[in-house]
This record gives structure tokens, C-alpha cells and sequence, in this order.
């Protein structure tokens, strides 16, 4: 043991001396850039998001576009129900029942919806004493055009398929039935130009439409004609099939089905689809009567028309789905509270905190957990016989005053001893000359130590091969080591 003092102490200054040096370099860089990311972090653990129970919903309003498709006697050739013309909506819902199931919608909605059949138009004007007659008597060639605005009000419920599906919110089918008034009030293109000069459209077997009657002497003159967007005639009003006058304000039953789609807990989108089935059959001027007038026949139902559109749903009012409290403490599942509160000395310090742990059970202590040395004379209080030491005096391990003539004793020399009486004993290899080396050449068995092949032991690697030593990797006795630290000092 006497022989490893020495050069332990120096090892294990070096090793404490580089650590504290490299934890006060990087540690502060480290803190620094860490400081700000972690208070968010320990911050934002205290803040917890909590489902409210039994939240309170308050009416949705949305508002939608889409497209109008006439589906009555008169219409636009092609079947496709993106074709026609567009229609608004504007609709509140609430919940219905306990769970939330049903739904109930009230709306109104605003469009337009138009047409025309070629055939039919050029059945009306075959047969020229069955046309209508102006003040000069002079038939009046009407068609099958019309178009008509619509302005409507109802309400539905509607189910969103809870019971089977449950309360999904991602995507959500739903059917919806309900009941609306509307007003309508269908319009002709009778003419186009000057209404005065009488420029009707006529339609020719050849599938054209012409300035002049197919029938008309002159007919070979006859240029081409395309309708305008002018609908000048009020048909009701007008009254060209001999109806009479009839109520423009009915009943409607819509049957809507279509998908939510889930944005936010504020916020859905809806692509839906509805048929509305009225309660006329005079949407578009023409009926049974007006199709036997003609030799023609209608399709024996009522007027129709398709619904397709989009709509954003938007929940203002309704209780929050998810709150988050701030908590001032926060339990986590996966810590180990034993470990982070434990107090082994019993001091009232956590271990993790504590720079004394091992303080006497009973001892006051400070915030660090270590006992106080009031007079500061370096004996704690609690192994101090003499607690109010003055200030700089010289004390025994018991912390009481030495007294001049302790102190004298203590610095008195012994008696001299002759030269030739001592025998100096080494403490240590490293302070003997007795190994000599060839100046420039490593022995052989310390080359293992030039790492870098330099021809020479750094200090780094000096201490590589010490640590080894302390580590029980460097399969190398006490003597050897020194002589390795004497080599290194001679190079």
C-alpha cells in the first residue's frame, strides 16, 4: 500500500481534475440550450386533456351549394343529376333523444329549375287550331320551354345510424325525411328580339329551330334560330293550355341521404343527395291535361327534382367535446415514487437532493441535507465538544481549542540523529534510478502503449494503460506500472 500512494493520489487528481474541468465547460452550453425546451416540456405535463361528460349541444347552422335536377315531364336532354341549374341551402340542426341519435333540421333553401323538350314543343305546333290566338288573331306558336325560381322552407329529421354504427364522428352516413312549402312561378321563352315584331321559335322536323313554320310558304328562306336566356312570359299568367289559373304554393317531401365528414370537433363537411317529390305536377306548365290537348302523354306523376350538395356544418355554441385543466401536481403511471422520495437517513432531505446522506438519524441539518458547523471551525455541529470555537482558532478532531503549549509540543523537533545511523528505504520504484533506458527506443514489452506508432508514450497514453491497470484489463504488477511511469519521465 505504501508503495501505490504516491502515484494513486497523483492518478486520481488528474482523473477528478479533468472531469470537473470538462463538466464546468459543457455543462452550462448544455443547460443553456436545453433550459427553455424542458421548462415547455415539464410545463406542458401539468396540462391534461379531459372528455366533459354529458356535454351540452346547442344547434349547428351550415350552408350549402349544389345542383338542381328537374325530373318532371319537361326536361333537358341527358340524365345526368350534376347537370341543371344551382341551388342554396341554408340549414339548423339540433339533437334529438337522449343519446343523440336523431337529429331534427329546419332549412330553407333558394334555386332555380329549367327546361325543355324539343319533341314535345314541336307537337304543340303541329296542329295550328289548337294554338292560341293573339289580339289580331294570329296564333301564337308557345313551346315547352320554362323556368322557374323556387323558394322553400321545411324541416326533416334525421337519423345517423347510432345504433348500429354508434357515435362515430370520422364518417357518418345519415337519411333524413321531412316536409317543405315552396312557391314557384314558371316562365316561357316564347319569343326572342322584339317581342312586338312576333319572333317565334319554331321547331322543324329536321331537329332545328327556325324563325319561320316548317309549313310556311316561304320556308326556304328560313334561317336558324338558338334560344336566348330572355324568359319574358309568365306561363300561369298566360295560360296557353286553357288550365286556368292555378296555386303556385305547394307541399314538397324531401328524402336526403349522403356522409359527414369529420373536420374538427367544430367543423364537418356533408356530401349529400336528396330527391324532393312536390305536390303539382305544374312545376313546368304541363300536366295529363295539358299532354292530351296535345296527343301527347305524360308520365302520370307528380313533379321532381334532384338534390346534389355540398354543405359545411358549423357547431358555434355546443360544450367543448375535450377541456384542458392545468394541474398544479401530475401523477405518472411509470415513475418510480419510491425511488424519487426516498429519505434513507431519515434527515427530511430526498436522497436525490441529499449532499450528506448518511447524517445521524436525529441531526439537524440545512436545505442540502448536511450538518451545521456553527462556528465554523470545521467539526460538525453534532461531533463538536466545543461549539462556539473563536474564528480561526486551531481545534482537535473533537472540535476543542488547542491551547499555546499543545501547540508547541506539536512543533517541538526531536532529538538529531547521526547520518550514518538512518537507512533511506525508497518509498516507491519511481524515485530510484535504478532502470536505465535506451534513450529513443520503447522497451518492448511498453510498445503496446504507442496507440499512435510515434515512437513515444504520450501523457494520454500513460493514462490510458493506468486505467487499464485500476480497471483489472492490464494484466501488469505494481513495479511495472511505476516503471512504465519512470519511462514516460525519461523519454
Amino acid at each position: 500500500m505504501l508503495k501505490q500512494l504516491p502515484f494513486i493520489m497523483i492518478s486520481r487528481k488528474l482523473f477528478v481534475g479533468f472531469f470537473i474541468l470538462a463538466l464546468f465547460t459543457v455543462s452550462p452550453l448544455v443547460l443553456f440550450a436545453q433550459d427553455e425546451d424542458d421548462e415547455e416540456y415539464y410545463m406542458s405535463m401539468l396540462i391534461q386533456e379531459v372528455e366533459v361528460e354529458n356535454p351540452v349541444y346547442k344547434p349547428v347552422i351550415s350552408f350549402g351549394a349544389g345542383v338542381l335536377h328537374f325530373l318532371g315531364d319537361i326536361k333537358n336532354p341527358g340524365t345526368n343529376p350534376m347537370s341543371g341549374s344551382l341551388g342554396y341551402r341554408l340549414n339548423g340542426s339540433a339533437f334529438v333523444g337522449k343519446k343523440n341519435f336523431y337529429r331534427l333540421n329546419f332549412f330553407f333553401m333558394y334555386g332555380t329549375l329549367q327546361g325543355h323538350d324539343f319533341n314535345i314543343s314541336r307537337a304543340m305546333q303541329q296542329d295550328v287550331s289548337k294554338l292560341k290566338v293573339d289580339d289580331d288573331g294570329d296564333p301564337i306558336y308557345h313551346n315547352s320551354s320554362f323556368k322557374t325560381e323556387l323558394f322553400l322552407g321545411g324541416v326533416s329529421l334525421e337519423y345517423g345510424f347510432g345504433h348500429w354504427l354508434g357515435l362515430t364522428k370520422r364518417f357518418k352516413p345519415f337519411l333524413s325525411l321531412g316536409v317543405s312549402s315552396f312557391t314557384f312561378s314558371p316562365k316561357g321563352n316564347i319569343y326572342y328580339g322584339d317581342e312586338a315584331d312576333k319572333n317565334y321559335y319554331h321547331f322543324w322536323s329536321d331537329g332545328t329551330i327556325r324563325n319561320l313554320p316548317e309549313t310556311d310558304p316561304n320556308h326556304w328562306a328560313a334561317s336558324l334560330r338558338n334560344f336566348d336566356d330572355n324568359w319574358e312570359r309568365d306561363l300561369s299568367k298566360e295560360d296557353y293550355h286553357d288550365l286556368g289559373k292555378y296555386p303556385q304554393l305547394a307541399f314538397m317531401v324531401p328524402l336526403e341521404a349522403g356522409f359527414d365528414f369529420y373536420l374538427s370537433y367544430r367543423v364537418n363537411l356533408r356530401v349529400a343527395t336528396s330527391i324532393n317529390y312536390a305536390f303539382t305536377d305544374l312545376l313546368d306548365n304541363y300536366d295529363n291535361k295539358v299532354a292530351e290537348r296535345y296527343g301527347l302523354t305524360a308520365n302520370g306523376y307528380n313533379d321532381m327534382f334532384l338534390f346534389t350538395n355540398f354543405s359545411l356544418h358549423f357547431d358555434l355554441f355546443s360544450d367543448p367535446k375535450y377541456i384542458k385543466i392545468e394541474q398544479e401536481f401530475m401523477e405518472l403511471d411509470y415513475f418510480d415514487y419510491e425511488v424519487m422520495m426516498a429519505d434513507q437517513d431519515g434527515d427530511g432531505v430526498f436522497d436525490r437532493f441529499d449532499e450528506c446522506p448518511d447524517t445521524p438519524l436525529g441531526v439537524e441539518v440545512d436545505s442540502l441535507g448536511c450538518p451545521f458547523d456553527s462556528d465554523f471551525d470545521g467539526i460538525l455541529d453534532y461531533m463538536d465538544d466545543e461549539p462556539n470555537t473563536p474564528q480561526g482558532a486551531i481545534v482537535n478532531e473533537r472540535g476543542v481549542q488547542l491551547s499555546p503549549d499543545a501547540l508547541a509540543q506539536m512543533f517541538d523537533m526531536p532529538t538529531a540523529v547521526r547520518r550514518e545511523e538512518i537507512r533511506v528505504l525508497p518509498v516507491a520504484p519511481i524515485w530510484t534510478r535504478s532502470i536505465t533506458f535506451e534513450p529513443g527506443t520503447i522497451p518492448q514489452k511498453f510498445r503496446s502503449f504507442d496507440s499512435d506508432g510515434d515512437g513515444y508514450i504520450s501523457f494520454e497514453e500513460l493514462l490510458k494503460a493506468v486505467e487499464q491497470f485500476f480497471d483489472g484489463t492490464l494484466n501488469f504488477s505494481v513495479e511495472e506500472i511505476y516503471e512504465l511511469n519512470n519511462f514516460f519521465f525519461s523519454q
